[in-house]
């Protein structure tokens, strides 16, 4: 097999496609794209591309003079969704950052576009590919704590410097649907629980700079079994912190307690029935890899394209609660 694959956009994950490529020896790196020139003269470094990667400074140029099989795509928040109706259009499979879509209407068009094209999509919700959230999904669901009662995410980072995409609503979707999926995923997913309504609140109180870049964010969540669920979010880490990012998770159940925080770097479980101790990690998983194999050996994909649109409905739906002040919801 001769894997021809794109990509669209250096403002993401895509180091999750490139290192995905390296490690396969049927893929080919075959073409990239961005608006920043600089950015594009790197690429005949990188250690995915070889001497026949071309570059573009246009996604559409791209997809018309190339033959791909599978486009990542990882441009702004508003040419995402415009270049994967065009890669569906071509019967090209998408692997693609997120969310998927600025608003509801795009998101339902995306949906048309992939039923219609027939082609695989898939998102980079990376956290699900992480040890510490495999582990957590696999003790839950094997009943380490029993019914789940509440669930709890924290995602905080460091602002540094914030691209200027970022910072107008015209470009950017803004924290709970770029930063808050992650939290929102994992919690649905972990815990194999499902939300049925939630409430938001954003703002940016303390980096006027940033305009519309929220830099914090509240969500408050029903999952469909009764349990409560939150999530929190902020572009306030301090600079001098050790870390980017500071992550946490805790779900609490009828029997036990299982948690994992970033910044000690173990995952913890407590239950009635045993002592306390850090649990061992289940290996990671190759997103990239996966995807491919759910494409091409019919193998379940780690991050199916339901599970893409449902997390940026989610997330669209509670940004527009938190900007009209209701409850959204999400049955």
């Amino acid at each position: 097999m001769d894997l021809r694959v794109g990509l669209i956009g250096l403002k993401g994950h895509q180091s999750t496609i490139l290192s995905g490529v390296q490690a396969m020896q049927d893929a080919r790196l075959v073409a990239v794209s961005d608006d920043d020139e600089s950015k594009l003269a790197g690429v005949p470094g990188w250690p995915s591309a070889g001497p026949h990667t071309q570059t573009f400074s246009d996604g559409l140029k791209l997809l018309d003079s190339m033959e791909l099989d599978i486009v990542g795509v990882c441009g702004t928040d508003s040419e995402r969704a415009p270049m994967i109706l065009a890669a569906a259009e071509r019967g090209i499979h998408v692997i693609a950052e997120k969310p998927l879509a600025m608003d509801l209407d795009e998101l339902a068009q995306v949906r048309e576009a992939v039923q219609t094209g027939g082609i695989h999509l898939s998102m980079l919700l990376t956290m699900r590919c992480d040890p510490p959230y495999i582990t957590m999904r696999r003790l839950i669901a094997d009943g380490a704590i029993g019914e789940v009662c509440q669930a709890v995410m924290q995602k905080s980072y460091r602002l540094g410097e914030r691209p200027e995409w970022q910072r107008s609503r015209e470009t950017f979707s803004g924290i709970i649907p770029f930063v808050g999926i992650h939290a929102l995923d994992l919690i649905r997913w972990v815990t194999d629980r499902d939300f049925t309504q939630g409430a938001a609140w954003c703002s940016n109180v303390g980096h006027p700079a940033m305009r519309d870049l929220e830099d914090n964010a509240c969500v408050a969540l029903q999952l469909d079994n009764g349990a409560s669920a939150s999530a929190r979010l902020d572009y306030c880490r301090p600079a001098k912190a050790p870390t980017h990012g500071d992550d946490r998770l805790r779900v609490a159940g009828s029997e036990g307690v299982i948690e994992w925080m970033y910044t000690a770097d173990q995952l913890t479980l407590l239950t009635n029935s045993e002592d306390p101790r850090v649990v061992e990690l289940d290996e990671p998983i190759d997103q990239f890899a996966n995807f491919v194999a759910s494409i091409y050996e019919d193998k379940p994909s780690w991050v199916p394209a339901e599970d893409c649109i449902r997390m940026t409905e989610i997330c669209l739906r509670l940004r527009d609660a938190a900007n009209t002040g209701t409850v959204a919801q999400l049955a």
